[in-house]
């Protein structure tokens, strides 16, 4: 406490260089004694405070006496002004006065050089009040309960005990225990809404050594080696670090880089165009060309989300919708018409009674003209599907949604067509 007091002394006196016992008493609520005692402990730590009677006197320190002189550097005042600067970007309203107080402690002028501001453009007071109530949460251990909106839009209410806020990837997260789960989760601010900080307060827990901030569901990362056409440079210099871009003399960008496996990623690439290729892992590739080839369907097929009736007739140069169709469904790649999987190479191919490639089928479901597992059912592929993906980190998604995939595909499998 009497330190506390101390500081307090030494800050009044360094804002107004003087001030009187009686001031002083009253601001502290302490007897007059009480700061003659505290003034002679700072005089005994080397703090240049001395008393000075008649009009005008009181309590003074030197006039060249600056606290940064006796406790931090100037590039430390720097560093700690710039701390505070940030933390007050967050949202934190009561560090605006303690960043004003240091400033003003350590007569540093023009200490706005610098704005930090973490929130996204168009965000409001609601998303700034939000991120306020959490942080709280955290300092006062409560719980705080909430609606969550899932990567894939799926809405919950959850019941959480804060553990720690974290900014990743342009992105504020809430690492917390879910009893609505029971178990530890990473939440996305921006997808959390009706905040409530309730009473109870709680223990902390033990915290997993490794919970890496995500889209705010369990999901693996995937690592993705990417090739950029010239013209997206701008875009690409925006989006990864230099140290991952390596530039090629035809121009193009290779970029090795990690992201959580979810929805956002294959949105990120799509919005690329065609101004990216994927070039591993392999399965990528082809979520990327499905998903692209969805959104041309959509056009093509006049099938318009909004409900607005497409074009009558095709007005462009070249071919018509319907020629274009043909020519990329001649592009297509080929997959095994028994469990799906990619025949990419010669070597993947099934073979047929007189040695030749299989065109329909792989070389582990086809051999020498028939099946390798001829008893098989279609669930019992799935099934296999299923094991394999798990086994593999989940190369299809999350299991999920893999088995509602492949149960909506595999029907119109040759091998399984009714």
């Amino acid at each position: 406490m009497k330190n506390s007091r101390l500081f307090q002394i030494l800050y009044l006196l360094v804002e107004k260089r003087a001030v009187t016992a009686r001031e002083l008493a009253e601001r502290l609520e302490v007897s007059e004694r009480t700061i003659y005692r505290d003034v002679d402990a700072l005089s005994a730590a080397g703090i240049p405070v001395y008393t000075q009677k008649g009009q005008g006197g009181g309590i003074r320190l030197m006039d060249q006496f600056v606290l940064d002189r006796a406790l931090l550097s100037g590039p430390q005042q720097d560093e700690l002004l710039f701390a505070l600067q940030a933390v007050l970007a967050t949202g934190g309203a009561e560090a605006e006065d303690t960043l004003a107080r240091l400033s003003a402690l350590f007569r540093r002028e023009g200490s706005d050089w610098l704005e930090v501001d973490f929130t996204d453009w168009g965000s409001g007071a609601r998303e700034r009040k939000n991120f306020a109530l959490v942080k709280q949460a955290v300092l006062e251990r409560r719980v705080l309960s909430f609606t969550y909106y899932s990567s894939a839009g799926a809405r919950s209410r959850r019941r959480t005990e804060p553990h720690k806020l974290v900014f990743k990837s342009g992105c504020w997260y809430l690492r917390a225990f879910c009893r609505t789960r029971e178990d530890w989760r990473t939440f996305r601010l921006v997808r959390m809404e009706d905040l409530s900080a309730e009473a109870e307060h709680f223990l902390p827990r033990p915290v997993p050594p490794e919970m890496e901030p995500t889209s705010g569901e369990e999901c693996r990362a995937v690592r993705l080696r990417l090739l950029f056409q010239p013209r997206a440079a701008y875009r690409v210099w925006d989006y990864f670090h230099p140290s991952r871009v390596k530039r090629r003399d035809d121009g193009c960008l290779l970029v090795d880089c990690a992201f959580p496996e979810d929805g956002w990623v294959l949105s990120f690439l799509l919005s690329f165009g065609d101004q990216v290729e994927v070039l591993s892992p392999v399965y990528w590739r082809e979520l990327v060309r499905r998903n692209a080839k969805k959104t041309a369907d959509l056009y093509e097929t006049r099938q318009i989300l909004s409900g607005l009736r497409g074009y009558s007739e095709y007005t462009g140069e070249g071919e018509c919708p319907s020629q274009q169709k043909e020519v990329n469904q001649m592009e297509e790649r080929n997959f095994c018409q028994s469990c799906g999987m990619p025949l990419d190479a010669p070597e993947s191919r099934g073979t047929e009674a007189d040695g030749a490639l299989s065109r329909d089928y792989c070389c582990y479901c086809y051999q020498g003209g028939a099946f390798t597992a001829p008893e098989a059912a279609m669930e019992d592929m799935i099934a296999f599907n299923l094991k394999f993906n798990e086994e593999n980190g989940y190369p299809m998604g999350p299991q999920e949604e893999a088995e509602r995939n492949m149960r909506a595909w595999f029907p119109t499998l040759k091998r399984w067509k009714k």
